[in-house]
């Protein structure tokens, strides 16, 4: 998701655009998230995880292939986005500092030549407007991240985090995804959740309820993911057509 990270200097004169004038952002094809958010999200994505080495990561499965250019409809206006993309091109070191705060980072990606920015800072030095709301999407997933990492870690202590193994055939492109994972779906698994949500409560039931509710959404994704290949289909026929014209 990101390509060149540094950190946020307070009061600097960083330009930050618009989601749809970064280029490549709409092809990304997952975005880390957290608990707090599932609801939301789990009406437009997959919510599942992800393995990173010997760990877990909770995410939202935004598209099925970078080749097919907005095919995970993340920047139109008043879309439900991950609080990442929302935030983006802002976001947070992985382990906070000694004071518990997490650093602010400022991704360094290409933007559309003829886009104008806003600058993050003020000339008093605080933020602007648009960096503002960046900065409070930044916020609400830097302070749920832990409490994410508690509940996925202990999905995984009780083995209830099971391989995905997503295999797809649309049209002519084949399309697999590794290291996905969703809970066990054996009946005697799931019995196993009672001793979380014990411990956890009931956000932690939620969650899992969130879970499983957005799995319905991967026929939404195919689906958005095959109007966008006929459309690029479509759109590159057209072209030798319009050149010779």
């Amino acid at each position: 998701m990101y390509r060149s990270l540094r950190a946020l200097k307070q009061g600097s004169s960083e330009i930050i655009f618009d989601l749809h004038n970064y280029e490549g952002l709409e092809e990304i094809l997952f975005s880390p998230v957290v608990a707090v958010e599932a609801k939301s999200l789990a009406r437009h994505f997959p919510l599942a995880w992800r393995r990173v080495g010997d760990k877990f990561e909770f995410i939202a499965l935004l598209s099925l292939s970078p080749l097919v250019v907005g095919s995970n409809h993340l920047l139109g206006p008043g879309l439900t986005r991950p609080l990442l993309v929302e935030a983006y091109p802002l976001t947070v070191t992985a382990v906070a500092g000694e004071d518990g705060q997490s650093s602010v980072l400022i991704d360094e990606v290409p933007h559309r030549p003829e886009s104008s920015g806003n600058p993050v800072f003020t000339a008093s030095g605080g933020f602007t407007e648009s960096a503002a709301h960046r900065m409070n999407a930044l916020r609400v997933f830097a302070s749920d991240r832990d409490r994410t990492a508690a509940y996925t870690q202990a999905l995984a202590a009780e083995g209830l985090l099971e391989d995905w193994p997503l295999r797809l055939k649309i049209g002519e492109d084949g399309i697999e995804f590794g290291g996905l994972c969703v809970l066990a779906r054996a009946p005697a698994q799931r019995e196993r959740l009672a001793t979380i949500v014990a411990q956890h409560g009931f956000p932690f039931a939620e969650l899992v309820t969130f879970h499983d509710l957005s799995l319905f959404n991967m026929q939404r994704l195919v689906d958005q993911h095959r109007t966008g290949r006929l459309a690029a289909q479509a759109a590159a026929t057209q072209a030798p057509a319009g050149e010779s014209a």
